[in-house]
């Protein structure tokens, strides 16, 4: 039974560690970068950009996944150690487990993945697609819940000129863009140039209508 508590809490503290890091690496990582990497045919690129495409959705399920995974630490270790002393946890072991929660589980994957976020996500990206599909009823429920109870909030990706004028150079250098979606781009910077409004039917009227 120590063992079996032991290996929960192994589990638990690399579930915990796991979503922290995702965590921090998908609000910090440069999304042009991604995108870049997803002209040039990258697969886990791919699917960084559809776990940022869907932030709150892939959000939600890493804080669900981190509570139940600190949760489910913290029952196995008072088990633990409840089993080893006879009775009570010891003082001493519940400190050292809180300690070992919050270094291992939260401070150092934050850290880790902080200094290098789209590297480490990309070697990540398998198993965040993988938690993703597996927490997706859990994380539609949370999701339901929370626009039932405090409304559900607008969310627009802001796309600078900048990330536009990047995706042009970009196939200048080789990348994979289309004829239709270099002529899409710049029909978008001409008009916020002028100041006009981007719409969905004006880019594509302007689009037919160019030889």
């Amino acid at each position: 039974m120590s063992a079996l508590l032991a290996i929960v809490m192994a589990v638990s503290l690399a579930l915990a560690a796991f979503c922290a890091a995702v965590e921090t690496g998908v609000m910090s990582v440069n999304r042009g970068r991604i995108m870049h990497l997803v002209r040039e045919g990258s697969r886990r690129a791919r699917m960084l950009q559809n776990a940022a495409s869907k932030m709150q959705e892939t959000l939600t399920a890493l804080l669900v996944g981190n509570n139940f995974a600190a949760s489910a630490y913290a029952a196995a270790s008072a088990a633990l150690g409840a089993r080893l002393s006879g009775g009570a946890p010891h003082p001493l072991w519940t400190a050292a487990s809180a300690f070992g929660i919050l270094y291992l589980g939260e401070f150092v994957p934050k850290l880790f993945f902080a200094s290098r976020p789209l590297s480490r996500l990309l070697k990540t990206a398998p198993a965040l697609a993988a938690f993703r599909a597996a927490m997706k009823p859990v994380t539609a429920s949370a999701m339901w819940l929370t626009g039932f109870f405090v409304g559900r909030a607008e969310h627009r990706e802001k796309v600078t000129v900048g990330d536009l004028v990047r995706i042009l150079q970009d196939r200048k250098n080789g990348a994979r863009l289309t004829d239709f979606e270099c002529a899409l781009v710049t029909r978008i910077l001409v008009l916020r140039r002028k100041g006009e409004p981007v719409t969905v039917d004006g880019l594509l009227r302007a689009i037919d209508s160019e030889p």
